[in-house]
């Protein structure tokens, strides 16, 4: 359904595993089951709730970030400006 979503709980495994937890444990802490974890992955569907507990096991929590946002931090990143300083700009004047 959703590659947005696919990728979301792709992320919360990549997580787990990075912290020594399988994908079976991670469904299981979450109060859900590994066959439900790996079907909703196939699917890129699943509900909100599950989502935000898969999330709290792993000290995370969903957001929304406008999309206009995270393309200006891009840009800025990309051009070597996300973090440039007030004191930054003040030793290019001097």
């Amino acid at each position: 359904m959703s590659d947005h979503i696919k990728a979301l709980i792709n992320q919360l495994i990549f997580v787990a595993k990075a912290r020594d937890l399988s994908q079976a444990q991670l469904a299981k802490m979450a109060d859900l089951t590994a066959v439900g974890l790996t079907k909703a992955k196939g699917r890129g569907d699943i509900r909100a709730s599950s989502l935000e507990k898969l999330g709290a096991q792993l000290n995370l929590e969903l957001a929304f970030i406008p999309t206009r946002a995270r393309e200006k931090a891009a840009a800025a990143i990309k051009s070597g400006t996300f973090f440039q300083t007030s004191v930054d700009s003040e030793d290019k004047e001097e």
